[in-house]
């Protein structure tokens, strides 16, 4: 028996990828689009990829690693790159370091990878759920979402959203020691993995109470299926686990630091904090009503508020409760701090369980796919005029 799991495992990955693969080759248009188009507008401008906004930081933290207190001539205090996490700058200097690829060709092919990865979790947690029709929607709906540029980009956004829908597949075949170990992935890359780590601790604290009730029962199996017993001490190990990265980091952060939240002065020095309700709402209302008729603001809230709305659709769906126990946490997390307007929506870009609504719509085959590829198309096309405009920050 022992001899054949290996077999059967490779011929089931095997199997997978064979359902998988037009998520690939929509992820991968979908990316090839937006090079495109910013060949066509500004054929010089292509270094933006692996220089612009974040990509640039994580590119020059993978060639010199991290600066802390990062000083100026003047004695004057900058922002540290210790606000990034390791493991996407790590994946990217090994890769360079094997000399058959520079270090923004290996920014970049990181993060595609990254993205095809997440792109065959996403499918494989919509197959699991409704079907493969459903899982290749859920994947080409998340890589067209309004800031999927980062996904073309030298970002960890792709890396991290395929470590969190591993993590949630592991839940579903209630398999928690691997979703822990998805979560030190997650925790590795983003400090959204917050947000992991609280769908893993919710799904073993369900198992803990699903244990005890079944010891309260007589015999210990009413209403248990075969198969379906509760295993609470894999469940407790599972979120033990998934801490272990991101506790990593921000200990090797407070060391560097020598404070104890030294990763929240880092913060700080970036103008990052978190924000009441009030004072949020009230920075809503000023880039709605008050920001200049050419911003993308009002865009942004709508959209915002769009994800939103699509939790209250997915909430109260016991089959969804560990993807909404997750999008909470991703929708708290980016939603509870002060940061560049534009940049809420990239963070809120690894939430792809919210798309689940939009793809549980009974919308002809036809129509689905005329509608993705306009949608697009368009997304491509605003996204590198986004990359080329100087004022812009993602």
């Amino acid at each position: 028996m022992e001899s054949d799991a290996g077999p059967r495992g490779l011929r089931g990955v095997g199997a997978h990828l064979r359902l998988a693969w037009p998520v690939f080759v929509v992820f991968l248009v979908q990316r090839l689009m937006t090079v495109g188009f910013v060949v066509a507008v500004a054929p010089d401008e292509l270094w933006r990829l692996t220089l612009r906004w974040d990509a640039g930081w994580y590119l020059r933290l993978a060639e010199g690693g991290y600066v802390y207190p990062n000083l100026a001539a003047d004695g004057q205090v900058k922002a540290s790159n210790l606000a990034y996490f390791p493991l996407f700058p790590w994946l990217v200097r090994h890769l360079a370091h094997t000399g058959i690829i520079s270090y923004g060709g290996a920014l970049l092919a990181v993060s595609w990878l990254g993205g095809l990865l997440a792109v065959w979790a996403i499918f494989a947690v919509g197959n699991a759920w409704y079907g493969r029709g459903a899982g290749i929607g859920l994947a080409a709906l998340w890589g067209t979402a309004p800031a999927s540029l980062p996904l073309t980009m030298g970002y960890p956004e792709g890396l991290f959203t395929a470590a969190a829908a591993a993590a949630l597949l592991c839940l579903i075949r209630r398999r928690p020691i691997l979703a822990g170990c998805c979560g030190i992935v997650a925790g590795l890359l983003r400090p959204t993995a917050v947000a992991v780590i609280a769908m893993i601790g919710a799904y073993a604290v369900v198992e803990v109470a699903r244990w005890i009730a079944t010891r309260r029962q007589a015999s210990g199996r009413h209403g248990i299926v075969a198969g379906d017993e509760p295993a609470p001490l894999r469940a407790v190990a599972g979120v033990l686990l998934s801490t272990a990265g991101l506790g990593a980091f921000m200990a090797y952060v407070g060391v560097r630091t020598g404070e104890v939240f030294g990763y929240f002065t880092v913060q700080g020095q970036w103008g990052q904090r978190t924000a009441g309700f009030g004072e949020y709402w009230q920075g809503m209302a000023a880039g709605l009503f008050a920001s200049d008729s050419g911003s993308l603001v009002p865009v942004d809230i709508v959209v915002a508020l769009g994800y939103v709305a699509l939790f209250c659709l997915i909430v109260f769906d016991r089959r969804l409760a560990w993807a909404s126990v997750y999008a909470a946490g991703v929708l708290l997390i980016t939603l509870s701090h002060i940061t560049f307007q534009h940049v809420y929506l990239r963070q809120l870009l690894p939430a792809f369980v919210l798309l689940i609504p939009l793809v549980r719509m009974r919308v002809p085959r036809a129509g689905a796919i005329t509608a993705l590829t306009l949608v697009s198309i368009a997304v491509a096309w605003g996204s590198a005029l986004f990359l080329l405009d100087p004022g812009s920050a993602l």
